[in-house]
């Protein structure tokens, strides 16, 4: 069998385990509340339409949902397109490292995105941050095609297409586009130093005029729109008009502020988003880490361009974040663009290693028996590292699978059980009202859900009123709950969750105060 085909059947054994990966629970497990939040505001086109305009996030993902709001899964519809295209991007990464280094540099990152438990957890999520590393790296892949063939018209058209369904999914998408844009400009400015480069910057003069006025045409309905986040985010004003998402099944919720969660830039910060781009083993983690330095050593030192690439990719978007009101909400996922290209540049840093140490070998060795040996030793130590790092990777993914995002659904089935008609139940803060409202539907008996509040002494008036109260939260708690918590309440149950566990507290009856005694 020849080399391409034996990467071939490798690549296709990969895509297979990456489908199993993501396909595992994807309907079975509970929604999380960004989730059922997600499925709220798309109960109607009207409804996207009136939370998406002055807000944070544009319609495409909502669109989507609300298509897919038809069987009865709505847990696995939703899901499906990070899924589909989760898995494709296996391929897709492989395609870009066989163009950008060789062949054997794509297997290996398609194998790290393969087994990635931070893209397994993002496949099954209806947030669709699967979809926009995937439409990321088809434009990054496409620009690359485009600086060896910049003659190829519709190229430019599918990267403009691409670039704005992505910004269409997530405006956070701004940030790969721009590392695209500058590698082309790059190009186009190099060709024009050259001699012989005047044809070129015609042909990508004429492409960059195409894709402009195509994304033009497509960004048209929603510019304004665009031009009002940019400048919200510009003058540090990041908190849009609060605007409820209702049906006819969910209660009214207020959207969080952005800085609700207000994210800490710190070392905690870096050493959890370097765990999500690789795995929380500290060994497996700190070697990708720097096999990724590495191998931006190694394109830089290949392409300039690539090295504008790389500061447009991972460090422009922090040069905008830092100096606009995103500093004060950037979780990790809102960088997922960084996971494609890091395995490509760990990758490619294993390639040249391996490299390295062969032509040493061949240098060294006293004859081709003693060559062909030391060649068979360093392969086998190689799949022997790939499959400790595999097994690590693994062992993350079996750990996501075996809990779901948010068991809210487990939940109502605790109550279903365990309370009484008529019991009163408090939902906690961070959308729990959604969790508890979305799967109330499955309960047997009247329960009466009161929404969130957010401070001790409304739950306490509520337990006044009633002798029997659940509190149930997930996320944070006040340190006025967390104490009248801990002297009115007993925390009946936990279910974990990889996106937050959901606690159950129920009421003690309160304490019968003693008679005075007789003189």
């Amino acid at each position: 069998m020849g080399m391409e085909k034996r990467s071939r059947a490798v690549l296709w054994g990969l895509l297979a385990v990456g489908a199993i990966l993501r396909a595992i629970g994807l309907g079975s497990k509970s929604l999380w509340v960004d989730e059922i939040h997600s499925v709220c505001v798309s109960s109607s086109l009207e409804q996207i339409l009136y939370y998406c305009r002055g807000g944070h996030t544009p319609p495409l993902r909502y669109f989507l949902v609300w298509v897919l709001l038809v069987g009865d899964n709505p847990e696995l519809w939703v899901r499906l397109p990070a899924a589909v295209l989760g898995t494709l991007t296996i391929p897709l990464v492989f395609w870009i490292g066989k163009m950008l280094w060789d062949w054997r540099a794509g297997l290996v990152a398609a194998a790290l995105l393969t087994v990635s438990p931070e893209h397994v957890a993002h496949s099954q999520d209806a947030r669709y941050y699967a979809i926009i590393l995937f439409l990321a790296l088809a434009a990054l892949g496409l620009a690359v095609q485009i600086v060896r063939e910049p003659e190829k018209r519709w190229r430019w058209a599918a990267l403009a297409l691409v670039c704005v369904l992505n910004l269409y999914i997530s405006y956070v998408a701004v940030f790969p586009s721009l590392g695209v844009g500058g590698y082309l400009l790059f190009c186009l400015v190099r060709a024009a130093r050259q001699k012989e480069g005047k044809a070129v910057v015609q042909k990508m003069a004429t492409g960059m005029a195409l894709a402009s006025a195509v994304a033009f045409v497509l960004f048209l309905p929603w510019l304004g729109e665009i031009f009002g986040v940019f400048r919200r985010y510009a003058t540090e004003n990041p908190t849009p008009e609060a605007r409820p998402a209702t049906t006819a099944k969910m209660p009214v919720v207020p959207v969080h502020s952005p800085t609700a969660w207000k994210t800490p830039l710190n070392w905690a910060y870096a050493n959890d988003f370097l765990a999500r781009l690789g795995a929380t083993q500290p060994v497996l983690k700190w070697a990708l880490f720097a096999a990724a330095l590495t191998g931006s050593v190694l394109w830089a030192r290949r392409d300039r361009a690539l090295a504008v690439l790389l500061f447009g990719w991972f460090f422009l978007p922090w040069a905008i974040i830092l100096e606009t009101g995103m500093r004060y909400f950037c979780p990790p996922r809102y960088l997922i663009h960084y996971l494609g290209v890091y395995v490509l540049l760990a990758a490619t840093t294993v390639v040249w290693i391996s490299e390295m140490v062969d032509r040493i070998w061949a240098r060294r060795a006293p004859n081709l028996a003693v060559l062909q040996i030391g060649r068979a030793i360093l392969g086998v130590a190689l799949v022997l590292a790939g499959l400790l790092a595999a097994a690590a990777f693994l062992r993350e993914d079996i750990r996501y699978h075996s809990m779901a995002k948010q068991d809210w659904l487990g939940a109502v089935d605790f109550l279903d059980e365990h309370a009484q008609a008529s019991d009163v139940v408090v939902a906690g803060g961070y959308w729990s009202p959604l969790g508890l409202s979305y799967y109330g539907g499955e309960l047997s008996k009247p329960l009466n859900l009161i929404g969130s509040y957010s401070t001790a002494a409304r739950i306490e008036k509520e337990m006044r009123l009633y002798p029997r109260v659940w509190y149930v939260t997930w996320g944070p708690i006040n340190p006025d709950i967390a104490d009248m918590l801990a002297r009115r309440f007993t925390l009946m149950k936990v279910f974990p969750g990889s996106q937050g566990d959901v606690l159950i507290y129920f009421s003690r009856p309160p304490a019968v105060p003693r008679a005075a005694p007789k003189k």
